[in-house]
């Protein structure tokens, strides 16, 4: 018992590693929750102006064509484009044109070139490519793009109806694309707070708390077990009559309480950041408590690497460098940083080869459904599984290290 609380001790002589990677990474976490809550609350809240009670109205945009042509194809496009946009006009001069797009008042103009319909049927019934419409952008350039898409697919429409009707005339190919058109798709809107938007901070929290606890168990339980280790501590210690393997025991016990000290204390600001604590909606309990024993685990990672970086002789320096360096590559390849679906394929298979990855994964298993199906468990087993396999490895390289030493 002595042994044990003569290790702790030496972790306590360091304050400024406990404040540091358990208290400051700690509540810098919270920002990181507090923005993830505030980012869901605003996806869930209010519905914007574009969409109503029943269903959803597109956002009209201001636009202007200049017929060159006179047809009943070019009027047919300007009746089209004016159920769902707002036409301006304007007239058909450079200085005007120029004049209502650098301004503002319209967002595009279409102009429909002379001998268009013409064109447009003879080039649709032969095969031939299709006349192009010329579309000026303006300021906001995507809801432009979106109105050339618009025209696109109406160019489309008239080309396959005078395709497949060949001695039909503009009139009659104009009324066969005004009915292709009118057919819409129903769009209604529907809200539901899922348990993922719900649980979002918290494994948000979780997985930033991957690099805080790598951080402070490779700093201090390092620095217990390379003091523990000193020849000169070991020689009084071996002098005394203490058996080797209470010694052993003794300060693995030291490092069990500080990896348990360190996991409780990131655990408990988490659940009172998240807002777990307070309500659990949309949150199984059992899935938090799951979500908190997978963090448990993993923090034995660091623990086996504290250990073997102490049998390798890394002083206290080497073990800064290591805990920061190693925890923030571990927790960016986890995807506590940047979510791994936008980074390059060979990124996301080396993530495979790190723990927080199968941590993050078992954690977000338990926290995103909602409910806990076997096919969850089995997930998460996996990811757990896979972690403390990590552990052991990394164990198994520092005893390797410790006998070839002795």
């Amino acid at each position: 018992m002595r042994i044990c609380e003569s290790a702790l001790a030496i972790a306590f002589r360091h304050p400024i590693y406990l404040g540091v990677y358990v208290l400051f990474l700690s509540a810098l976490g919270t920002f990181l929750t507090i923005g993830v809550q505030s980012g869901s609350t605003r996806a869930s809240g209010s519905a914007p102006a574009a969409q109503q009670e029943d269903g959803y109205a597109p956002m009209q945009a201001s636009v202007a064509v200049i017929d060159r042509d006179g047809s009943e194809l070019s009027a047919e496009i300007s009746a089209h484009l004016g159920e769902t946009q707002e036409l301006v006009d304007i007239a058909d001069d450079s200085f005007a044109m120029q004049d209502a797009l650098a301004t503002g008042l319209v967002e595009a103009i279409v102009i429909v070139p002379e001998g268009y319909e013409a064109d447009l049927l003879v080039s649709a019934r032969s095969g031939e490519e299709l006349p192009a419409l010329q579309i000026a952008y303006g300021t906001d350039t995507q809801a432009a793009a979106l109105l050339d898409t618009q025209v696109a697919r109406w160019t489309a429409l008239a080309s396959a109806s005078a395709a497949l009707e060949p001695f039909a005339s503009a009139s009659n190919v104009a009324g066969l694309v005004r009915r292709a058109s009118a057919a819409h798709a129903d769009v209604s809107v529907e809200r539901d707070v899922a348990a993922a938007e719900t649980a979002r901070p918290l494994q948000a929290y979780l997985s930033f708390t991957s690099y805080s606890i790598t951080c402070s168990v490779v700093v201090c339980a390092g620095l217990v077990l390379s003091t523990m280790n000193e020849d000169r501590l070991r020689a009084r210690i071996f002098a005394a009559p203490v058996p080797p393997r209470r010694l052993g025991l003794n300060t693995l016990a030291a490092c069990v309480v500080l990896v348990v000290a360190v996991w409780g204390a990131t655990s408990v600001v988490g659940l009172v950041a998240s807002g777990a604590f307070a309500s659990t909606a949309g949150m199984l309990p059992t899935s938090i408590v799951l979500a908190l024993m997978a963090m448990l685990v993993f923090a034995f990672v660091p623990l086996a690497l504290a250990f073997t970086f102490a049998q390798a002789r890394f002083g206290e320096d080497a073990l800064n460098a290591l805990g920061n360096i190693g925890g923030m590559l571990m927790s960016f390849l986890g995807g506590a940083w940047v979510p791994l679906s936008l980074l390059g394929d060979s990124v996301r298979a080396v993530a495979h080869f790190v723990p927080t990855f199968w941590t993050n994964d078992a954690v977000a298993a338990v926290l995103g459904a909602p409910v806990l199906t076997m096919e969850v468990l089995a997930r998460y087993a996996c990811g757990v599984g896979v972690t403390a396999l990590f552990a052991v490895a990394i164990a198994c390289v520092g005893l390797a290290l410790t006998r070839h030493r002795v």
